[in-house]
């Protein structure tokens, strides 16, 4: 009996045994799968990046937009239709011009400056070759006066290492020295050869001890942050805080992207940063609250007026291939195609002609969008592309790169990266996000000021989540409808 109980536990243990043997292959296989469809999803062998025609149902090659055909004709959101049945404020579109139609940015000169005098200081602290460049909302054309400045400091990474190992021996050094003056036992010495993302977080500590001396004043250092960066008061200049990154190339690239749409159409840059007004007022914006960004406001923006308003696109309409090494959102290396048309391009070879938008004011096209997103825009399946604007259906791809819900969530795409802009949105904050959509169009249909519609005030969580799970509230007369924000 005993060989008997012997010989069952030792089968027992086998199977086990081979059962997670099984596992960790299956675990191994699926791994390779991903890691593979990743790779595809890179190189852009994913036709489209991974979109799905809406009507089509099949995998679309990569979008391209006929010169002899009309954008706006292709379209099926009936905007004129949705304006037939309600009425707006009466002074909506003065007061949005008169507010936003000259909104001041940094002056520019200001920013040359600033930059100059971080690129002298890296340029002593960092290595001989650093070179700045500004970036972000300051310089895309989507910023105010009151915007924070974000400067890039690029330089060739054998230089990078070359340098930074010199300080981190240093370093390493001079801790050892302090130890055993205290007579402590020396700290393990865990990393003595740096990679890419140490380098970059020993170059920030520099920056960190050395611009407080050229008129910077330190606010906080993340050298280990994903994207090692560092955050400096301007004492001396008037741009306020401004962040620092090193050789975090992709956002240049983002930066002339947006600020060609910027230009291309004197209606974008009003209503973005209207609505990007809105969306901070009603905590709905910034990324590190778990919302939306800034950035994907905008790029929502953009998308909403390619399908209304005739504004195409640049990647679209771009001939020559631009390929950019970076570092993507997860820390590994990839090619990105940063291909697009820039705004001079854009008038010398296509000009205005082709141009057929809505005739409406940026008041109509307020309340289009919010109308869009709240009533019109398939939650949970559709994909906000500018780079194809034509109203893509995602496929499995967005569900493993995205931020899933349980309810029907929100897909953005990142124009050059390709991920989902949704990855930083919490569950409670994609409520409130439905919540505030669905208020901001009944209360532009039901005819308040602009005044009125920036100034009220945020919903609660409670009546949110409320709302996103069919609930009726009555929040100070506010009466919530209840609509089915699911795939229809």
């Amino acid at each position: 009996a005993g060989a008997h109980q012997q010989e069952r536990l030792s089968g027992s243990v086998c199977g086990v045994a081979l059962g997670a043997l099984c596992s960790g292959l299956a675990l191994r296989v699926l791994a390779r799968r991903v890691a593979r469809r990743a790779r595809r999803h890179q190189r852009g062998r994913w036709h489209g990046g991974g979109l799905h025609g809406r009507h089509e149902g099949r995998r679309l090659g990569m979008c391209s937009v006929d010169s002899d055909v009309d954008a706006a004709s292709i379209l099926d959101l009936p905007v004129e239709k949705w304006l037939e049945s309600v009425d707006l404020h009466r002074d909506l579109n003065s007061d949005i011009a008169e507010k936003y139609g000259s909104v001041p940015q940094h002056d520019p000169a200001a920013i040359a400056k600033t930059v100059l005098r971080i690129e002298e200081a890296a340029r002593q602290c960092i290595a001989p070759c650093c070179s700045a460049h500004p970036f972000g909302s300051a310089v895309n054309g989507f910023g105010e006066a009151s915007s924070d400045v974000d400067i890039l400091l690029a330089l060739d990474m054998d230089e990078l290492y070359y340098y930074m190992s010199y300080v981190n021996w240093n370093n390493m050094e001079l801790n050892l020295q302090a130890d055993l003056e205290q007579q402590l036992r020396p700290a393990f010495v865990t990393q003595s050869v740096l990679n890419e993302k140490s380098a970059a977080a020993c170059a920030v500590a520099q920056l960190s001890d050395f611009l407080p001396r050229s008129g910077f004043q330190l606010v906080r250092s993340l050298p280990f942050a994903r994207k090692p960066l560092v955050t400096f008061e301007d004492v001396e200049g008037d741009l306020g805080e401004i962040d620092v990154t090193i050789n975090n190339r992709l956002p240049l690239y983002n930066t002339e992207l947006l600020r060609s749409y910027s230009q291309i159409n004197d209606r974008v840059r009003p209503l973005v940063l209207l609505v990007k007004t809105w969306a901070k007022n009603h905590n709905v914006c910034g990324a590190g609250a778990g919302n939306l960004s800034s950035y994907t406001w905008t790029i929502m923006v953009i998308y909403f007026l390619q399908l209304v308003d005739g504004v195409p696109s640049l990647q679209a309409l771009a001939l020559e291939r631009r390929m950019v090494s970076d570092i993507d959102y997860w820390g590994f290396r990839h090619e990105f195609e940063a291909t697009f048309l820039s705004v001079d391009d854009y008038w010398s070879t296509c000009g205005d002609g082709n141009r057929k938008g809505l005739g409406v004011g940026v008041g109509e096209l307020l309340y289009g969008f919010f109308r869009f997103l709240s009533r019109e825009y398939i939650w949970g399946k559709e994909v906000m592309s500018i780079r194809c604007p034509e109203r893509l259906e995602a496929d499995g791809w967005w569900r493993v790169v995205g931020k899933s819900h349980a309810e029907p969530g929100i897909h953005v795409e990142d124009p050059i990266e390709l991920r989902d802009l949704n990855i930083v949105l919490r569950r409670d904050r994609l409520a409130q996000l439905k919540a505030e959509l669905a208020r901001a169009v009944d209360m532009l249909q039901g005819g308040c000021s602009l005044d009125e519609f920036l100034s009220s005030e945020p919903l609660s969580i409670q009546i949110a989540m409320d709302h996103m799970h069919g609930k009726r509230r009555r929040p100070g007369g506010f009466q919530i409808r209840q609509r089915n924000f699911g795939p229809r």
